[in-house]
């Protein structure tokens, strides 16, 4: 019944955790249940058992017994469990708390076991000297027993929460090594097709290549400036993508319109950088460079709804039914996993017009730039 009793309390967390919803309940009939079996196994140290069995009168000893028990288990631990949620709220030091808890222990203990004892013996203080210093010797155990286990609950806290605070930093490293991945997909990709048409210009008409280079400098210096943002502003974004058109221009002059209309509430929103550039030079990529016939591009940027859409149309050729993106388009999708998860929606549309339309449900404005 000991080792029985001492199982019970090692498992005290997890017993009956389903069977009982009401976490008081549950906790009442556990602590009954362990108490019944370490007094039941300290029995034999327990000298009115002995008398008990002289005068053959086992079944009342042990009925008052568990009578006893049951009643001092469930008063000793209520009262408890009420100081321990006052010393919970009340006070912050934890050998404060487990003192008070400890002593709490104790004192009902002995208040309860004391009367109890004497109602027990048919209103004698029989034994009453034992009564008191095993009283309190299990007091001390039952409180040593919780002060150690609280002990080593605080510390697995500690410890899991070390963890989580390192997975959680090794998760920001993470998602900020992949943000920078991503950064650098986009910025090389465009450097070398826009580095080929100043190329071809610089041979034609030098006066359209430095304009480019102008222009491709000044793109570039969006790109350096906000080097260590994961965001930038609409406005910025607008700003990048206009500047990617003006270089297009350049190069197919007549062949290439393009108009942007944007909503001014919307420019201080925050949005994954570099998210309309791939969009645009998408555009311009698989319109005008596919087919060599004027292209319209228009992007348009506006809140509807408590969303913040951004939709970049075209008049080149419509999406084939399965669309195969390539790594600029990827890297939209890879960003807003990262930046705007489960908060975000992309869609490729041929009807009523063909455009591109990003859906961004969570909005973030830059408050110092207002």
């Amino acid at each position: 019944m000991l080792l029985a009793g001492l199982y019970l309390l090692a498992k005290f967390s997890r017993l009956f955790r389903y069977q009982f919803k009401n976490e008081l309940l549950r906790k009442n009939i556990v602590v009954w249940l362990i108490s019944i079996c370490l007094a039941f196994g300290l029995l034999p140290t327990n000298p009115d058992l002995y008398t008990a069995i002289s005068k053959q009168n086992l079944p009342h000893f042990f009925a008052i017994e568990l009578v006893a028990v049951t009643v001092e288990a469930l008063f000793v631990f209520n009262i408890s469990w009420l100081v321990v949620k006052y010393v919970h709220r009340k006070i912050r030091s934890f050998r404060a708390r487990m003192a008070i808890v400890l002593l709490t222990i104790i004192i009902c203990t002995l208040i309860i076991c004391v009367p109890v004892k004497y109602f027990a013996d048919n209103r004698s203080f029989k034994n009453v000297e034992f009564t008191i210093l095993f009283s309190f010797y299990s007091s001390c155990m039952t409180g040593l027993i919780y002060v150690t286990m609280s002990y080593v609950d605080l510390e697995r806290k500690r410890k899991l929460n070390e963890k989580e605070l390192e997975v959680s930093r090794l998760q920001g490293l993470k998602t900020k090594a992949e943000l920078e991945t991503l950064h650098s997909k986009v910025n090389p990709h465009f450097l070398y097709n826009a580095l080929n048409s100043i190329a071809d210009l610089s041979i034609t008409d030098g006066k359209k290549a430095r304009k480019m280079t102008i222009a491709l400098a000044d793109l570039f210096r969006f790109s350096i400036n906000y080097s260590e943002n994961n965001f930038s502003t609409i406005k910025e974004e607008v700003e990048m993508a206009e500047v990617y058109l003006q270089i297009e221009k350049i190069r197919f002059e007549d062949k290439l319109s393009y108009s942007i209309h944007v909503d001014e509430e919307a420019n201080y929103y925050l949005v994954p950088r570099f998210i309309l550039q791939p969009i645009v030079e998408n555009a311009v990529k698989h319109g005008l460079k596919a087919t060599g016939q004027l292209t319209q591009i228009i992007l348009e940027v506006k809140i509807k709804d408590g969303q913040l859409i951004l939709s970049v149309a075209d008049t080149g050729p419509e999406f084939p039914a399965e669309l195969n993106p390539g790594y600029g388009v990827k890297s939209i999708f890879d960003k807003l996993d990262l930046l705007f998860t489960d908060n975000y929606e992309l869609h490729f549309k041929n009807e009523p017009r063909k455009e591109v339309s990003i859906y961004l449900k969570k909005l973030m404005k830059n408050e110092p730039a207002i």
